[in-house]
């Protein structure tokens, strides 16, 4: 049975289910850590102070700011919101924009750092002083925030999550993600192996497990598979040897059957009881094809030139063509065919094929061709495939009921059962211009 399509490697399931973790454990932290500083108002603006006391530290030459330094551009831009001041170790101040929003006692605090926040029904006033520390003049900025267009306190905010969350926890994440899914791989490598050699397996062809150390888990499913397959091996060998041996024994009765049927006189019970009686060839014929085709093991090695199973087809069901009012025809390179398939096994799945064309093609030419590349096709004149007969084609006994007498259902099952056990496919399809065409296509040399 072949593998859905909508199948997903376990690999690839649990590396999701990690990564997914993964991120619900992320967002979990960055909401907490969100939570964490988005309630705490007056360290976001402490924050937000100190985000322009570096600002002006950095702009500041010597104990003077640039008349078009860029920090000024904040107080420029929003004079009825933002203030700073200068001030020096004696309290004069040398450098202020907005001072109308400090209010005077700020300016004689003389703290490192400082801050406080006024509540008012319009907004928040917040009122800070910072000493640079890096200078030894002594020199501080009193700044003054009225409520916040810029919204300085949410860039802090989302500095604050830069800081706690995306640069210490993404690395870490990704770190974990990567080293998952290589723990995952590595892990579920034995069952991929194990995989694999089930792939393989067939009734009746035993392949060896893979020497490697399984887990136990995978040690335990590996036995048992193996067992069971060993069980079914048994009973395939034990019942194809019984159709083998049934078949064989029919032979001889049969072959003593049809001499007594071709000595009676010429008359129509008499060429009844010779159609009966190759009907009845016919099956045998097919049930040991079909005891090959289930214990048919192909060694990846061989090579054969198609040429040769066609051919020896061709001249065997010449006679039979003749006696049907068919021609027979065979087309083939000069050149050889190379193929990886078995030439009993190619030339029993012919030989059903061109039968089926002799009997449901009527009195018109059957076309053996061999290539190109490593394909047989046969092609008749009769009426075509039988309609909505699709996959059914294959099936054991199936007939389809505009078949003409004489078939058994047994032949196109053959031949697919061969094809697969060599690895090869069977085809068919409408032929162009009338006629039905089946393809045998084999493994490259």
């Amino acid at each position: 049975m072949n593998r859905p399509d909508r199948a997903r490697p376990l690999a690839r399931t649990l590396a999701t289910r990690f990564v997914l973790i993964a991120a619900i454990v992320f967002a979990l932290n960055a909401v907490g850590v969100g939570l964490y500083y988005g309630t705490d108002r007056r360290a976001l603006a402490a924050e937000a102070v100190n985000n322009q006391a570096e600002r002006m530290e950095d702009a500041l030459d010597g104990a003077m700011l640039p008349a078009d330094a860029p920090v000024r551009g904040l107080y420029a831009a929003h004079p009825n919101a933002y203030a700073f001041a200068l001030v020096d170790r004696s309290g004069e101040v040398l450098d202020a924009m907005n001072a109308a929003l400090i209010p005077p006692a700020a300016l004689g605090l003389f703290a490192d750092e400082w801050i406080t926040q006024i509540d008012r029904p319009r907004g928040t006033l917040t009122v800070a002083g910072h000493e640079f520390q890096e200078r030894r003049d002594g020199l501080r900025m009193v700044f003054v925030m009225d409520e916040d267009p810029a919204h300085l306190v949410r860039w802090a905010y989302l500095d604050e999550l830069y800081q706690h969350v995306l640069l210490p926890i993404v690395p870490l994440v990704l770190l974990l993600t990567g080293a998952g899914w290589l723990l995952i791989r590595r892990s579920l490598r034995p069952l991929v192996d194990a995989s694999a050699w089930a792939r393989d397996l067939r009734p009746g062809a035993g392949v060896a497990p893979p020497e490697a150390k399984w887990p136990a888990e995978i040690a335990d499913l590996v036995e048992a598979t193996q067992r069971t397959l060993d069980r079914l091996g048994e009973a395939l060998a034990a019942e194809t040897r019984r159709a083998a041996d049934a078949a064989h024994a029919l032979r001889t009765p049969v072959a003593v059957l049809t001499a007594r049927v071709d000595a009676l006189p010429p008359g129509e019970t008499a060429d009844r009881l010779r159609g009966d009686v190759a009907h009845l060839s016919r099956m045998v014929r097919q049930v040991l094809a079909a005891t090959r085709a289930d214990g048919m093991q192909l060694d990846d090695a061989t090579t054969l030139d198609l040429r040769e199973p066609a051919e020896a087809a061709a001249a065997a069901l010449a006679p039979f063509a003749y006696e049907k009012g068919a021609d027979l025809s065979l087309e083939m390179p000069e050149a050889p065919v190379p193929a990886r398939a078995d030439a009993e096994a190619v030339e029993l799945a012919l030989t059903n094929l061109i039968e089926n064309a002799v009997l449901h093609g009527g009195e018109g030419t059957v076309i053996v061709m061999v290539g190109p590349g490593p394909e047989i096709a046969v092609r008749d004149e009769g009426p075509g495939l039988p309609p909505y007969a699709g996959e059914r084609l294959y099936e054991t006994f199936w007939r389809a009921p505009c078949a003409v007498p004489g078939g058994s259902g047994l032949g196109l099952s053959i031949v697919d059962r061969l094809q697969r056990a060599q690895g090869g496919k069977v085809a068919a399809e409408d032929a162009e211009g009338g006629g039905a065409l089946f393809r045998l296509s084999y493994r490259n040399a």
